[in-house]
């Protein structure tokens, strides 16, 4: 039997958004938040890791990633995968903000620019307080939409 390596001890307020994320979130990242919840070291009812793989349906390998997640990311770092994002954190994009960067790109690029990109169009987006955070492909699909190209500047009504 191996030796842990890891020990989990969660608050109330961690269980209670654990439990929450469990009855509101797809099923991937409820099991991640049930690996969790199962691995507090306060609980009576501990598994072992091949223990709590075999009650959940996953592998040993998920389990531990978990709990190394849990240890170096946090709470939210180890239930949500790598490459997901939890939805407060995905773009919203509204008729205001679609307007508002629909303007930016018709102005000036950013300094030291020829032309706007999509990397740039991103950044701007966050510097100006329109998103938080925004991915390159909600950008890349407004653009397509409007049928705007970046590369040919004129294409633009």
């Amino acid at each position: 039997m191996g030796k842990t390596k890891y020990f989990i001890y969660l608050t109330d307020a961690e269980k209670a958004q654990l439990n929450k994320i469990i009855e509101t979130e797809p099923e991937p990242t409820a099991i991640r938040a049930k690996i969790l919840l199962a691995s507090d070291f306060n609980n009576p009812q501990y598994l072992s890791t091949q223990q709590l793989a075999d009650a959940l349906g996953v592998s040993h390998t998920t389990v531990q990633t978990v709990r190394t997640e849990y240890t170096s990311l946090g709470l939210t770092g180890a239930v949500y995968p790598k490459g997901k994002q939890s939805y407060d954190r995905r773009a919203n994009m509204t008729d205001e903000k679609r307007k508002e960067i629909l303007e930016m790109i018709q102005g000036q690029p950013p300094f030291g620019q020829r032309r706007w990109t999509v990397m740039s169009i991103c950044e701007e987006c966050v510097n100006r307080g329109i998103f938080s955070y925004v991915a390159k492909s909600v950008i890349q699909k407004l653009l397509n939409e409007e049928q705007i190209d970046l590369k040919n500047p004129r294409s633009r009504q």
